[in-house]
C-alpha cells in the first residue's frame, strides 16, 4: 500500500481536502499518511481533521504525525509540499517595505518582489526537502503546491534529480468560470491551455468542433459579466486569449493597471492588499478548524478540484489521465526557453508524468510571459550562486516594479527587503561589480507591522454588517442548473410582507429537509461563508435577513460581495440583482440606496453553482 507524506500539513484545510480526495479512491482506503509540520499545534489539528475525513469516507488509513521531515518522507511513494515559509509576518514584510517606495500589490505570491522574496526564503527549505527525499525515498514523486510555483519548481529541478510536478487549480477553476459566462458545461468543452503558472492562456476552446471564443467575446459586452473579471477581460480584449489566473493576480503581472494610478485601480476593481485580507481569513479559518478537529460532529467530504489525487491514482493503477502540470519546458512550448517552467497538458500513467507538445505560442502571449520567465531564471541563479545582483535584476525585469520605480529605488528596496527577511534567505554574499544601494537597514519587528495592518483592516471593515438570520439551502429541481429566479416558499411569504420583514419563526420543507432560520455572525470582515453557516451545497439558493437602524432618512451606498449570484431587497423593494458565477470579493458590487428613518430590513438571496458559496454586505455609518 502507498505512503503519502504531506509537508506543511499545518495548512489544515488543504491537507484535509487532499486526504479526502486520495481516500475517495477505493484502492487507497488503507494507505499510510504521514503529516509533517514544524508547528505542533497546527500539526495536531491537521492530523485530527484527516482522521475525521477517513472516518467520514469509511476508510482505515494509517495516520502518523511528526515534526521530523526526514522521518516523514522515509519510504514515501508520494510527497506533497504545501509549505509557506515565514507565514503572515513575512508576507507583511513583502507588502509593507515596497509600499514605502510607492509599490502596491494585490497578492504578491507569484512574481515581482513579493513572489521573488517568497521564493528566496523557501529555497533553503525546499532544497533541504529534496535532499531528504534523495536520501530516504529517491523514487518518490514530489507534488508541489506551494507558490511561487515556477520559482519553487526551479529550486526542485535545478538542485535535485527528484521526479516532481507543480500543481495549481487555476486551469480547471477558470474553465468552469468562463463556461458559466456562456452557459456551456465545462465537461463538454475540448480545450488546450499553455503558458506558465498563473499566466497560461486558453489557446483553444471548442464544443462539438465549434470555436467558443466568439461567444466569450460577446459575453464580455454584457456589463454584468464584464464587471466580474475586468482585468482579465481587458487582457483578452487586447491579447485575444483568456488567461488562467484571477484578475486580482494578473493586475500585478503587467504595467497596465496598478501603475496607472488610483483612478485605474478603481475603474478595474483592482483589490490592493487582497492577500493580506485573505491571511486574516486564514487565521480565522484555522480557529474554526481547531474546534472542528476536537468535537464529535461528523465531517462532510466533497472531492476538490485539485489534481494531486488523480496523479497518484494514475501512477499507481496505470489508469491514464490528463492534468495541467508545471515542469521544465524541454520543448513543449517551442518559443519558451528549454529550462523554463511551463504549464501545459500533462499525460499521467504508470510511466509517470509526460508533457504534451503544444508548439509555439502566439508572440503576444510570449511577450506577456517572457519578463517573468527571466525573473525565474535570475531567481534560481541568485539563490544557487549567492548573487545579490541577480536579486536586483529579477526585480528590475518585473513589469509592475519597472513601471513604478527607478533602478536606484529598486536596488534600495531589495536591500531593505533582504535585511527585513534576515536569516530566512539564502546567503547572498558573492562578489560582483554590481553595487548595492550603500545603505544599511535595521531589523524589522513584525509585531509593529501587524499592529499597523490590523488597525487599517479594522477601519476598512467598519461598514460590514455582521449579524444575520440565515435559511437554506433550497436545492434546484434541475440537476446542474440554478438561478436567482428559483422560486421558494421563503420568497412567497416575503412578498406578502408589507414592510419587507420576514417571519423568523417559520420553517419550510425542501425535499426531505426541514429548514429553519438560524442566527449567525459574519467574520470580522463581514463575510458569511455559507459552507460553514449552513452546509456545502451546489445548485442551490439561500437567504440572509438582517435589520439596521438609521436615525434619519439618508441616501447611502450599499456594497456587497457574493459567491455566486446575489439579489437584495431593502424594505421590500429589489435594489440589486447580479446573476453571476464568481468567487467572493468584498465590495464587488455597489448600489445607491435610500434608508428610511428607524428600522431598515434587508433580505439577501444567494445562489451557488459549484464549490463554495457565501456573501457579505456593508452599509456606511451615518456621517454626522
Amino acid at each position: 500500500m502507498i505512503k503519502v507524506a504531506m509537508i506543511g500539513a499545518g495548512s489544515v484545510v488543504f491537507s484535509k481536502n487532499l486526504t479526502g480526495d486520495i481516500l475517495g479512491y477505493p484502492e487507497f482506503k488503507d494507505a499510510t499518511f504521514t503529516y509533517m509540520d514544524i508547528d505542533e499545534e497546527r500539526l495536531e489539528v491537521g492530523a485530527n481533521l484527516c482522521r475525521k475525513v477517513a472516518k467520514a469516507v469509511g476508510a482505515n488509513p494509517k495516520i502518523e504525525a511528526t515534526t521530523d521531515r526526514a522521518k516523514a518522507v522515509a519510504g514515501a511513494d508520494f510527497v506533497i509540499n504545501m509549505v509557506q515559509i515565514g507565514g503572515f509576518n513575512s508576507t507583511l514584510v513583502d507588502f509593507e517595505i515596497p509600499r514605502k517606495y510607492g509599490l502596491n500589490f494585490t497578492i504578491a505570491d507569484t512574481t515581482g518582489p513579493g513572489g521573488l522574496f517568497r521564493a528566496l526564503r523557501t529555497y533553503p527549505m525546499l532544497k533541504g526537502l529534496c535532499e531528504d527525499m534523495m536520501k530516504h525515498c529517491p523514487n518518490a514523486v514530489l507534488l508541489n503546491y506551494s507558490n511561487p510555483m515556477s520559482m519553487n519548481m526551479q529550486t526542485i529541478t535545478r538542485t535535485s534529480d527528484i521526479r516532481a510536478v507543480g500543481l495549481c487549480h487555476s486551469v480547471q477553476g477558470t474553465l468552469n468560470q468562463i463556461m458559466g459566462y456562456i452557459k456551456v458545461k465545462p465537461e463538454d468543452v475540448a480545450f488546450v491551455c499553455a503558458g506558465i503558472n498563473h499566466m497560461a492562456f486558453y489557446l483553444s476552446l471548442k464544443k462539438d468542433g465549434q470555436d467558443l471564443y466568439p461567444r466569450l467575446f460577446e459575453a464580455m459586452k454584457n456589463h454584468e459579466v464584464y464587471r466580474t473579471n475586468k482585468v482579465r477581460f481587458e487582457l483578452m480584449k487586447r491579447l485575444g486569449y483568456f488567461v488562467t489566473e484571477s484578475s486580482e493576480h494578473n493586475a500585478e503581472y503587467n504595467p497596465y493597471f496598478i501603475p496607472r494610478g488610483s483612478s485605474a485601480v478603481a475603474k478595474y476593481d483592482v483589490p490592493i492588499d487582497e492577500y493580506l485580507r485573505r491571511c486574516d481569513g486564514i487565521v480565522e479559518e484555522f480557529d474554526r478548524m481547531k474546534t472542528v478537529s476536537r468535537n464529535d460532529e461528523p465531517m462532510s467530504v466533497c472531492r476538490s478540484h485539485e489534481y494531486g489525487s488523480t496523479i497518484i491514482h494514475s501512477m499507481v493503477t496505470g489508469t491514464p489521465s490528463v492534468v495541467y502540470g508545471n515542469m521544465p519546458n524541454k520543448g513543449a512550448i517551442a518559443n519558451l526557453p528549454h529550462d523554463a517552467i511551463a504549464e501545459v497538458p500533462t499525460l499521467v500513467d504508470r510511466a509517470g508524468l509526460q508533457f504534451t507538445t503544444v508548439g509555439a505560442l502566439p508572440p503576444q502571449l510570449i511577450g506577456y510571459i517572457q519578463p517573468h520567465v527571466t525573473q525565474h531564471e535570475l531567481f534560481i541563479r541568485a539563490a544557487m550562486e549567492g548573487r545579490r545582483d541577480h536579486v536586483y535584476q529579477a526585480a528590475m525585469f518585473d513589469p509592475l516594479t519597472a513601471a513604478t520605480l527607478s533602478m536606484d529605488q529598486i536596488v534600495e528596496m531589495c536591500d531593505e527587503l533582504i535585511a527585513g527577511h534576515g536569516g530566512l534567505l539564502p546567503k547572498l554574499e558573492a562578489k560582483t561589480l554590481v553595487p548595492g544601494s550603500g545603505k544599511t537597514f535595521g531589523a524589522i519587528d513584525p509585531r509593529d507591522l501587524r499592529a499597523s495592518w490590523d488597525a487599517a483592516a479594522k477601519k476598512a471593515n467598519e461598514d460590514a454588517i455582521t449579524q444575520w438570520q440565515l435559511i437554506g439551502p433550497f436545492k434546484s429541481p434541475k440537476a446542474g442548473e440554478i438561478s436567482l429566479e428559483l422560486e421558494t416558499p421563503v420568497e412567497a411569504d416575503f412578498l406578502k410582507s408589507k414592510d419587507g420583514g420576514v417571519d423568523l419563526t417559520k420553517a419550510y420543507k425542501d425535499g426531505a429537509e426541514t429548514l429553519k432560520w438560524k442566527e449567525y455572525s459574519a467574520d470580522k470582515k463581514g463575510r458569511i461563508v455559507l459552507d460553514r453557516a449552513l452546509t456545502a451545497c451546489e445548485w442551490c439558493v439561500a437567504y440572509g435577513y438582517t435589520e439596521i437602524e438609521s436615525v434619519h432618512p439618508r441616501e447611502t451606498v450599499l456594497t456587497c460581495g457574493s459567491d455566486d449570484g446575489i439579489k437584495i431587497w431593502l424594505n421590500g423593494k429589489v435594489v440589486h440583482v447580479n446573476e453571476v458565477m464568481r468567487g467572493y470579493t468584498p465590495r464587488a458590487d455597489a448600489v445607491t440606496v435610500q434608508l428610511q428613518a428607524g428600522i431598515n430590513r434587508i433580505l439577501v438571496k444567494v445562489d451557488n453553482y459549484t464549490a463554495g458559496w457565501g456573501f457579505g454586505v456593508g452599509v456606511p455609518k451615518a456621517n454626522f
